[in-house]
């Protein structure tokens, strides 16, 4: 009897811990996608992708940097050797994600998302 409550408390345990760490994850997809920048812009497309729960973003497929959680909501910083900080702008109504603001090098470039 000892061990089948033991065993139960290990499974229990267990699953408590993936389904805590799901959630992470998910929350990154929110933002996982393809985002087009202005004619003219110095950056046509940005592509960002969660990779083990970890966000990363790549600028005209010249390689991804990894995107690091800031403390505002929705923003994060560039580990490129730029520093970017993105914020991510979202719908009012339905709250999805529908672009964002990348601050780089005292300038600020507007991307919306595009339509999977």
């Amino acid at each position: 009897m000892k061990s089948l409550i033991l065993t139960l408390i290990c499974v229990f345990a267990i699953g408590y811990k993936a389904s805590a760490q799901t959630p992470a994850a998910d929350s990154l997809m929110a933002y996982a996608g393809t985002y087009s920048f202005e004619s003219g812009s110095p950056v046509n497309k940005f592509t960002v992708t969660v990779e083990k729960s970890e966000l990363y973003g790549e600028a005209d497929g010249n390689g991804s940097n990894k995107l690091l959680k800031q403390a505002a909501a929705d923003t994060f910083k560039s580990t490129s050797s730029y520093g970017s900080i993105i914020t991510f702008v979202r719908d009012a109504t339905t709250k999805a994600v529908t672009g964002f603001t990348l601050a780089v090098q005292g300038t600020e470039l507007q991307a919306k998302r595009e339509k999977p």
